[in-house]
Parts: C-alpha cells; structure tokens; sequence
C-alpha cells in the first residue's frame, strides 16, 4: 500500500502471490479473511478489466488506518535478492526479518533481549517470542546473518536491511539527516544511535515530536549534501556503537542544557 494514502490500489491476487512468494491459493484464503477483518482492511473494491483477452481482476483494498504499534517497509523488501539462491530460503529469511522487527525495540531496528545471556541474544527467550522452536531459531539466524540481514550486538541483534525502516517516515529535515547517519552506521560496521524522540500526542489526537539533540545535529548538518556528511561521519566516527550524544559531541556541538539540570549558586551577604 501508499503508506500515504493506506490504499493498495490495482493490484490482483496473482501479484500478491508473485510479490509476497506465497502460492496463489493462500492469498486467495488471506484475501477473504481480510474482507471480514474490518480492524486491517476497511473495504476492498473489484475491478474486472479485460487484459490480455481475459478477464483480469484488480482489487483496491483500503486499509484500516493505524496510529501505534507498526512499521514501514520499502517496497524493494520484496524485490531484494539477499543473495540467497533458493527461493524458498530468502522467503525464509523474509519473514523471519519481519518477524523479528515486529518485536524491535520500538522505532528501532534493535531487538534486546530482557534476560540477557552473557551480555548477548537470549535464543531461548526469543524462540518463546517467535513461537518457533530453538533449532529453528538457529537455522533462520545463521541464514540472515550469513546474507548479511541481521548481525549480533550488545544484548540483541539488529536487522541490517535497508528496506525495512527503523523509525518513521517523514519528510523533515531532521528525519533526512537521521536517515544519512543511520545508513552510514550501517554501511560501516556501526550500531546505529536510537532516535529517541519525545512524544506528546495533543488532545485532537495528533502527534508531536521533539527532539532538541537531533535539531541541534541537523542545524550543523542540513547545508551539506549527502556524501560530505557521510565524508564527515567516517573522519569522525571511531566507535563501533554511537548514540545521538555521541555524534554531537564529535561535531563540536555543545548542547543546551534544560532548565532542571541547571545548578544554581546563591550567595548570602
């Protein structure tokens, strides 16, 4: 779907199935399901249109609108080869990525585990989580990391494809220069920094963000272009995990303090 819009528009069942690498007959199931399940798709409009001398059916599905508790994806997710030959084995790691950031620390691409082992992934606490036995777990983790999808850190692991985006999607300035670090992080070995924004939604339901870090990163940032910020990360960068606290302090940004962490000195005569 137009993450814009949340409408999939003129698509037929044969290229979901095509897309998703799922048999035509399970997205026929799926797709009757969905019209009952008014909580994920509103409506779901048929077009018959004669293409090719037959009949071709496009559906419009307008998806139920969700405030909290999904991410986005690129559409190339479904086009990427990951360098794995099998067919049936990328499908694999497909889903079990998607699997994986439906439990990531929220607007991240970071899943940490809660009962760490040895200060690295508690397989046995994330099998639980998948609903997949341990050996499995091993399986589709030695396929994602070897394809270069997911990598091990601190207490987790971290999804590493590109088409499944960490945060939000938004055109600002500070999520282009989010964006920038992030891919960098990721090209060079880095653990991204978490976003981190403070989030208020407002009595009309609206949301606001704020992130006086990040605004301060961007004001320093936003006149270069792309490549000389990512020029600028690698001369700087020497750690192998950052945060956002990090990065402004290896750009010589000083960064204002709030109001509660000012100390005051009073002086009596």
């Amino acid at each position: 779907m137009n993450y814009k819009t949340s409408i999939a528009d003129n698509v037929t069942e044969k290229e979901i199935s095509e897309k998703l690498g799922i048999s035509l007959s399970t997205v026929k199931r799926s797709v009757a399901r969905l019209k009952k399940n008014k909580n994920l798709v509103d409506k779901v409009i048929s077009n018959n249109v004669i293409a090719e001398g037959s009949y071709k059916t496009y559906n419009k599905y307008y998806v139920a609108k969700c405030n909290e508790n999904f991410f986005y994806i690129y559409n190339s997710f479904f086009n990427d080869d990951m360098n794995i030959a099998k067919a049936s084995e990328r499908i694999n790691v497909k889903n079990f990525l998607l699997k994986i950031k439906a439990i990531c620390k929220k607007e991240t691409n970071k899943y940490i585990s809660e009962s760490p082992y040895l200060d690295g992934l508690n397989k046995t606490e994330l099998s639980k989580k998948l609903g997949i036995d341990t050996k499995t777990l091993n399986k589709y983790l030695e396929m994602a990391v070897n394809a270069g999808q997911i990598k091990y850190i601190t207490n987790g692991l971290l999804i590493l494809n590109k088409s499944i985006i960490p945060d939000f999607k938004k055109d600002d300035t500070d999520t282009r220069i989010y964006h920038i670090i992030y891919d960098w992080c990721i090209d060079n070995g880095v653990v991204p920094p978490d976003r981190n924004d403070e989030i208020t939604v407002m009595e009309d339901g609206s949301v606001r963000r704020r992130n006086s870090l990040l605004i301060e990163i961007a004001g320093k940032l936003d006149y270069m272009k792309d490549e000389e910020i990512r020029s600028l990360l690698t001369n700087r960068i020497t750690s192998e995990e950052i945060t956002l606290e990090y990065i402004a302090k290896v750009l010589n940004i000083k960064t204002k303090k709030k109001k509660e962490d000012i100390q005051y000195s009073v002086m009596l005569d």
